[in-house]
C-alpha cells in the first residue's frame, strides 16, 4: 500500500455515483454544474468542500436551517389574537349562512345567469358623469375612497393634503387641516358605522385618524400616531374589529395597531423591498401584504404565521383586494397584469387561479364591488375595477374575468379607484396625475 493511500483523520467518504454527488452539492447549497467540469472534477470539488468544512468550519445543521424564528410579543397581543379569532369565526359563520341562503333562494341556474348578465349590461353603460380639479392640490391625487354610505369621497394627494368631496357633485366639503408631509398613502373609512371616521398615513411616517363633519370647512385630527414607521407609509386600513388598524410602509414592515390605546401591537418583517399595499380579509382572519419585491404574503392574524409567499408576478405589487366571497382575492402589478387567487386551491406551488392581461402599463389599483343596492342583494363581488398608468380604468366581470367596460377620460396616469353605490347605481371614482377626481356612472 502506498503511503498516500492511507486515509487521514480529515478524510470524509465521498459518493462514487455522480447523481449522489449532485444531490450532496445541492444539499450544501453549491452549484451542481460548472462550465468545463466533468464527473470526476465534480466529485473532487465535493471532496474538497467536505474536507474543508470538516477541518476549518462546520456544515450547516439542517435542524438549525429549518428552525422557526419567533418575534416576542406582549400579552396584550395574545389577547388581541383571541379577539380576532372569535370575531373571525363569527363573521365566517354569518358569511357562509348568507351564501347558503343565496344558493337556496336562487336554485335555477338560468335565473342566476340572467341576473349576472343584467349586471354586466349595466356595467357596460357606465360613462363619465363628472370631473373635478381641486384648486388647492398641487400634485397627483394618489388615493380616493368612498365613505360607507357612498355620500363622501376622501382624496389624498402627493402634496400631503387630504380633501373630502360630496359624491353627488364632487364639490369640496372639508379639508383636513394638517394632512401629511407629502405623498398620502391609501385612505380608509371605519367600516360598519354611521360615523365618518377616516384613517390616513403619509411620507412623514405618521398615522392620523379623522372625524369628518361635512358642516365644517376644516377638520382637525382625532388622534395621531407619530413616527409610526421609519419610512413612507403606503397604506392604512381598519380591521373589521374597528379599534384595530394595519399600516404598511417602505421600511419593509407592516404593523398592527390598537387605536383606542394608541399603541403598536405587532411589527412584521418579511419583504426584501418596501411594502406598497395590503388588504384585510372580510372576516378579519387573514392579511395580504404586497411588496415592490413582487411577492405577496398571506398572513394569519390569529397566529402571526406567514401561510405562504406568492411569487408569480414579475414586478412589484401595487394593489390587493379580497373578494366578499372570502376565498378569492386580486393583485395588481407593475407587470401590467391582474392575477386572481383562490385560497381553496392554493398549494406550495402558489399557482394563481387566473391572470388578466389588464393594461398596457403598471396597474395601480384593483377593487372588488362589495356593497349591496336596495333591489339587488346578491351583487357583492360580481365585478372588479382596475386603474392603470396607461390612463384607463377597466371594469371586469368576476364570473369569467372578461372586460365589460373601458373608461377613458384621464389625461395622464390613473393612480387610484374605488366603487360605490349612488341612487342605486354602480358608481366608480378615480384619480390620477392630472390632479382630477372623476366620477363614472350609469346615467
Amino acid at each position: 500500500m502506498e503511503f498516500e493511500d492511507i486515509p487521514t483523520i480529515n478524510d470524509i467518504p465521498v459518493p462514487d455515483e455522480d447523481e449522489q454527488v449532485k444531490e450532496e452539492l445541492q444539499r450544501l447549497g453549491q452549484p451542481v454544474f460548472i462550465n468545463g467540469e466533468d464527473d470526476d472534477g465534480r466529485r473532487e470539488r465535493l471532496k474538497n468542500l467536505l474536507n474543508h468544512d470538516n477541518g476549518q468550519g462546520e456544515l450547516i445543521d439542517e435542524d438549525d436551517e429549518d428552525e422557526e424564528f419567533y418575534t416576542p410579543g406582549p400579552e396584550v397581543l395574545y389577547n388581541t389574537r383571541l379577539r380576532i379569532l372569535r370575531d373571525a369565526l363569527s363573521k365566517a359563520s354569518d358569511r357562509l349562512k348568507l351564501q347558503r341562503q343565496i344558493v337556496k333562494e336562487n336554485p335555477e341556474f338560468i335565473k342566476v345567469l340572467k341576473f349576472r348578465r343584467d349586471i354586466n349590461s349595466k356595467l357596460s353603460l357606465i360613462e363619465l358623469y363628472g370631473s373635478q380639479v381641486i384648486p388647492d392640490i398641487t400634485r397627483a391625487i394618489s388615493s380616493v375612497k368612498f365613505s360607507n354610505q357612498s355620500d363622501l369621497i376622501a382624496c389624498g394627494s402627493w402634496d400631503g393634503s387630504i380633501h373630502v368631496l360630496n359624491s353627488t357633485d364632487l364639490n369640496p366639503v372639508t379639508k383636513l387641516s394638517t394632512g401629511h408631509i407629502e405623498k398620502v398613502g391609501s385612505l380608509d373609512w371605519r367600516p360598519d358605522t354611521e360615523e365618518n371616521i377616516l384613517l390616513s398615513g403619509g411620507n412623514d411616517g405618521n398615522i392620523r385618524m379623522w372625524g369628518i363633519n361635512a358642516n365644517t370647512p376644516t377638520t382637525n385630527p382625532l388622534s395621531t400616531l407619530t413616527e409610526a414607521h421609519t419610512d413612507r407609509i403606503t397604506s392604512t386600513m381598519f380591521h373589521p374589529i374597528n379599534d384595530l388598524a394595519i399600516s404598511t410602509s417602505f421600511d419593509q414592515t407592516w404593523k398592527l395597531w390598537d387605536l383606542t390605546k394608541q399603541t403598536e401591537l405587532y411589527q412584521q418583517e418579511g419583504h426584501s423591498k418596501g411594502i406598497f399595499c395590503g388588504s384585510v380579509h372580510p372576516d378579519g382572519s387573514l392579511f395580504l401584504s404586497g411588496g415592490l419585491d413582487g411577492i405577496i404574503y398571506v398572513w394569519d392574524l390569529r397566529s402571526g404565521r406567514a401561510l405562504m409567499p406568492l411569487q408569480k408576478h414579475m414586478q412589484g405589487i401595487y394593489g390587493l383586494d379580497w373578494s366578499p366571497n372570502g376565498h378569492e382575492f386580486a393583485s395588481a402589478s407593475g407587470d401590467c397584469s391582474v392575477k386572481i387567487w383562490d385560497m381553496r386551491k392554493l398549494d406550495h406551488s402558489g399557482k394563481e387561479l387566473h391572470t388578466i392581461p389588464a393594461h398596457t402599463k403598471l396597474v395601480s389599483n384593483v377593487k372588488f364591488f362589495r356593497k349591496s343596492t336596495k333591489d339587488v342583494q346578491t351583487n357583492n363581488g360580481t365585478f372588479l375595477v382596475t386603474s392603470s398608468y396607461d390612463g384607463i380604468v377597466n371594469v371586469w366581470s368576476a364570473d369569467n374575468w372578461v372586460k365589460v367596460n373601458t373608461l377613458k377620460g384621464h389625461g395622464d396616469k390613473v393612480m387610484s379607484c374605488d366603487i360605490g353605490v349612488i341612487d342605486d347605481h354602480f358608481t366608480i371614482v378615480s384619480s390620477g396625475w392630472d390632479r382630477s377626481v372623476k366620477l363614472w356612472k350609469n346615467n
